[in-house]
């Protein structure tokens, strides 16, 4: 072997060596980076341990609106609620003289529900706990009341809906001897209509677009920098970041059209990755947001890849910032109407 080949192959190892080191570097970098985003803040909001916290949306082009206001709905302080909420559900009671056997309720209710394409719910009243838990065959019960969900994400409900959902409690109350005292319909039509444009108006989801300007990025180092925050691929092709109850924060997933496996990520290669934000679902508001903008921005650079929207236009700081903003109205909005971001409200409602 010549002297130039030597020299050729000693600079191509050190070209390899290189791009070894700055690789690891840069993975450090970005492991540092999101841990001070995701680490040492992960007690008060991505881990979801604030005491306060009780179909896709849109995309982030975000519009001046005025904010529906929902009717007032009084508190019951005295009893602990349960799953169901007047301000969310229809709810009627249904009350006997004697207790009912679990087992019977259950058949009474399976045998007279029809299917519902909204969600119905059953809880029974615990007289020793004092609270609504959900029904249990072999529990004894003497108060019941359930619940039909006025609205979602695919709209509120209408006024058969609650005529049916009223003849279907009736049928029940009859088969086990209850006593009904449903809700006002009137109202529930207009409190069905105002959830309705609540969702509307902050049914938002972010995706923010990583777009490499360089060679496409291997799977495996994709899979690499996001299993080591923390995030966990899952059957549908995306990697989630959940807190510790389980809540989705946001999710990483491929901006081409293949969907990310656990066989394939050791073949795939891609241009770009998609990171997506759902405002409604994800707890801990704008404190929340901003992170994900933080760890978003450590990725893009330990990947050499620009932000971008939709449209492949460069997000840049300004643009983020107006986001930000709009996206204080919106988390304004719901706790306004006390329905704040990632509470079990929210959840059912931005079903």
């Amino acid at each position: 072997m010549s002297d130039l080949q030597l020299g050729l192959l000693g600079i191509g190892v050190l070209v390899v060596v290189a791009v070894v080191i700055y690789n690891k570097l840069q993975d450090a970098q970005l492991k540092r980076h999101a841990g001070e985003v995701f680490g040492a803040h992960l007690d008060d909001v991505l881990m979801g341990r604030k005491d306060d916290r009780s179909g896709p949306g849109r995309s982030a082009d975000l519009v001046d609106r005025i904010e529906p206001t929902l009717s007032a709905i009084p508190a019951d302080h005295g009893e602990a609620r349960g799953t169901l909420d007047p301000r969310i559900d229809y709810i009627a009671t249904l009350e006997t003289d004697k207790t009912v056997a679990g087992e019977a309720i259950s058949t009474a209710i399976v045998d007279n529900q029809a299917n519902s394409t909204r969600a119905v719910v059953w809880e029974c009243y615990n007289q020793q706990r004092a609270s609504w838990e959900p029904l249990v065959a072999a529990g004894e019960y003497d108060m019941l009341r359930v619940g039909l969900q006025l609205a979602d994400r695919r709209g509120a409900a209408s006024q058969q809906e609650l005529t049916d959902f009223t003849a279907m409690v009736l049928v029940v109350a009859q088969a086990i001897g209850a006593r009904s005292t449903p809700a006002e319909p009137d109202g529930a039509l207009q409190r069905a209509q105002q959830l309705d444009a609540l969702c509307a108006d902050v049914d938002v989801q972010i995706g923010l677009n990583l777009i490499t300007r360089g060679s496409p990025v291997p799977g495996t180092r994709i899979r690499a920098l996001a299993e080591a925050q923390g995030l966990v691929l899952e059957r549908d092709g995306k990697f989630h970041r959940r807190d510790d109850s389980g809540l989705e924060l946001f999710t990483l997933c491929n901006l081409e059209t293949a969907a990310f496996s656990a066989e394939g990520m050791k073949e795939l290669a891609t241009k770009g990755l998609t990171l997506l934000f759902d405002v409604a679902r994800v707890p801990g508001g704008i404190a929340t947001f901003d992170r994900f903008v933080e760890y978003t921005r450590a990725l893009a650079e330990a990947l050499s890849a620009g932000i971008v929207d939709d449209n492949r236009q460069p997000l840049d700081d300004a643009a983020l910032a107006k986001i930000r903003a709009q996206l204080q109205t919106l988390y304004a909005s719901m706790e306004q109407q006390g329905i704040p971001a990632g509470s079990p409200l929210a959840l059912r409602l931005f079903s």
